[in-house]
């Protein structure tokens, strides 16, 4: 079989809370091919990698930098920077970046390009508009447009917001996306999976990549699969 992208849902969540640089060491020690992270930008520009818009009910947009690094998750994780998560993965493993609400997309990319090469990063968002201008300021990066619904027409999807890759909720993956991704020249990222039953589906499907909670699972499936 193909070569597959097994990639960590915001690190190796099983063991630290996620999107944390400790969530993120444990999945590049699994080892994984990629991880995925979720970036916000702060009141004061700058930007931190967690999932939600809000830290303990306030809004991030709202809050400066200093005030997300005061905090504490679980008592004693610390909430990471773009930076810092940069330059953990840089040479390491491919870093998923999924583009949540941050306004200086220039200023991000700068961050970005100053410790990863293209090859080493993907750019992912739900939103369009977001998709639309990443191509238009870094053609040289894979991008990615999220969906968690059915897709019709996913060629077309893709092209209207000049995205390289679909990336699709896995109940909303068939052959028939498939195979119209493929004659497009478009790869396939899956997410969503909630067990291995439905990993090795997608993978008998043949899609490019998983992200998943579960990535030392996917390691060994992978690893057997291939006979590595």
């Amino acid at each position: 079989m193909k070569r597959v992208l097994n990639i960590a849902h915001r690190g190796f969540t099983r063991q630290f809370p996620d999107n944390t640089l400790e969530a993120f060491e444990a999945a590049i020690g699994i080892p994984v091919d990629g991880i995925e992270c979720d970036i916000h930008e702060t009141a004061d520009n700058g930007f931190i990698v967690f999932h939600d818009n809000a830290i303990l009910g306030r809004d991030i947009s709202q809050m400066t930098l200093s005030e997300v690094q005061d905090i504490k998750l679980e008592g004693k994780y610390l909430i990471p920077t773009l930076e810092q998560t940069l330059e953990l993965c840089q040479g390491k493993t491919l870093l998923n970046i999924e583009v949540k609400r941050v306004s200086s997309l220039d200023r991000f990319l700068s961050s970005v390009r100053a410790y990863l090469q293209p090859e080493e990063v993907v750019l992912t968002s739900f939103n369009q508009d977001i998709v639309i201008e990443l191509a238009r300021l870094v053609p040289e990066i894979q991008r990615g447009i999220l969906t968690a619904f059915e897709i019709k027409e996913p060629v077309e999807l893709a092209r209207s917001v000049s995205s390289d890759m679909v990336v699709a909720r896995f109940p909303h993956v068939n052959t028939e996306l498939l195979e119209q991704t493929r004659n497009a020249g478009l790869l396939v990222f899956i997410w969503g999976c909630v067990d291995m039953n439905q990993v090795r589906t997608a993978l008998a499907m043949d899609v490019d990549g998983v992200i998943t909670d579960f990535p030392d699972e996917v390691h060994e499936e992978l690893a057997r699969l291939t006979g590595d």
